[in-house]
């Protein structure tokens, strides 16, 4: 009797392994896989108006088959602020790099590209009472909605799970060297920089470029982030055609807004970082160039009227070129006297403007080109653009003044010798 329930035991083991293996077999099959967030990059992209998410990009391991692809294979979502909703699918393609391309790639990548004009496509807000932009946190989520095989012959099941990124890339950007500035007094001013790719023995022409009001602050990145002021120049085709250092300094956002590029520290310490970096890159000194919009073509106009002798083109945007006595959030008022320009009356400049700015009022640019074509000057430029043109308002003239490859070439041919 006791052998028998030894054998008992025995066999009701071996039925127990026997029947583990066949639940195991019966489950999930070896070659099904789950997308999990290690898998997944948010790619962000600054665009004339400001940084949007802009795709989420997949990695199955192994080359999928682009031809069963489709947008409503997948399902993104994004929560920014209060605000949760669905990003719209455009366009669903593979590559062989986790990045955008223009054109499909057969590749283990599978990227999602999402609609920048969705409500939920932006990437910051704007804190009107402060005057400054300030960058939500980016809680996006891909899902699934059909099962994807890879060539392999992996598969990876739809399901209802969402998948959250692990990384945010945001190209152009990232290429800028992310550093501070220390001057001799203690002041710290915060900026990027941008290194083209280098022949040895040559020098490059270098880009300052003087950001507005909403893009103050202390995290070293809406500068870049807040429009294209900074990026237009290091964008990879713009490159190709005009190589260039851009230097893009960060001014700290006070309690009381000021025309801080005008201001110490401001001033000083932009050029005293701007003299250090000349020395320390092959710069080309007859090559310097200097670009602002809004409170910054006010620090444009500033600078070269400081320091005439630096700059071999300027272009202010939505400035004002004499701020004697002027403070901010005064109505139009200016001197009737343009001594100021003596000093740059030979200087190529191009201005841009809008007709119905609201917050910077024409009429400074209007007077300063006229100033300096009455001393002589024959090298200033001024576009206008007519009142309804510039949306979402007139003070965003530095939407379509940067889409201007002529004004970017007219800039990069001029040199003090």
């Amino acid at each position: 009797m006791i052998k028998k329930r030894k054998r008992i035991k025995i066999a009701g083991l071996t039925a127990t392994v026997i029947l583990g293996i066949a639940l195991v077999g019966c489950g999930a099959s070896k070659s099904e896989k789950a997308l999990d967030s290690s898998n997944v990059t948010l790619i962000t992209k600054v665009l004339p108006y400001g940084e949007v998410g802009y795709a989420m990009v997949c990695d199955f391991g192994e080359k999928v088959d682009a031809s069963q692809l489709k947008p409503e294979d997948f399902k993104v979502e994004a929560t920014l602020g209060d605000k949760t909703g669905e990003r719209k699918v455009t366009k669903v393609y593979t590559n062989d790099k986790d990045e955008v391309s223009e054109n499909s790639k057969d590749g283990q990548y599978v990227v999602i590209e999402l609609d920048p004009q969705d409500e939920l496509a932006s990437t910051f807000g704007f804190d009107m009472e402060k005057f400054l932009n300030y960058r939500y946190d980016l809680d996006y989520s891909v899902t699934l909605k059909s099962d994807i095989k890879t060539k392999g012959g992996k598969t990876f099941k739809g399901t209802e799970d969402k998948v959250k990124n692990s990384k945010v890339v945001t190209p152009i950007v990232d290429e800028f060297a992310k550093l501070t500035y220390k001057d001799k007094s203690g002041s710290e001013l915060n900026y990027r920089f941008f290194e083209p790719k280098k022949e040895a023995g040559k020098k490059y022409p270098l880009v300052l470029f003087l950001h507005g009001s909403g893009e103050r602050g202390s995290d070293n990145a809406m500068h870049l982030q807040g429009n294209e002021g900074a990026v237009a120049w290091a964008d990879p085709k713009q490159q190709e055609k005009n190589p260039a250092y851009v230097l893009a300094p960060q001014a700290v956002a006070t309690e009381q807004l000021t025309m801080y590029w005008a201001d110490e520290p401001n001033y000083t310490s932009v050029m005293d970082l701007l003299n250090e970096t000349i020395q320390k890159y092959d710069v080309d000194t007859n090559r310097i160039y200097v670009v602002g919009m809004s409170n910054g073509g006010i620090g444009t106009w500033n600078i070269i009227e400081k320091d005439p002798d630096l700059f071999a083109a300027a272009v202010p945007i939505c400035g004002m070129g004499d701020i004697r006595d002027i403070k901010v959030g005064d109505k139009y008022n200016v001197s009737k006297d343009n001594d100021i320009y003596k000093n740059i009356k030979d200087m190529p400049i191009w201005i841009f403007h809008a007709e119905d700015d609201p917050l910077v009022d024409v009429r400074y640019s209007r007077d300063a080109e006229k100033s300096i074509k009455e001393l002589g000057g024959k090298n200033v430029k001024y576009t206008e653009y007519p009142a309804g043109t510039i949306m979402p308002m007139g003070h965003f003239s530095w939407v379509p003044a940067l889409q201007s490859q002529e004004m970017k070439d007219w800039m990069f041919s001029q040199s003090l010798k």
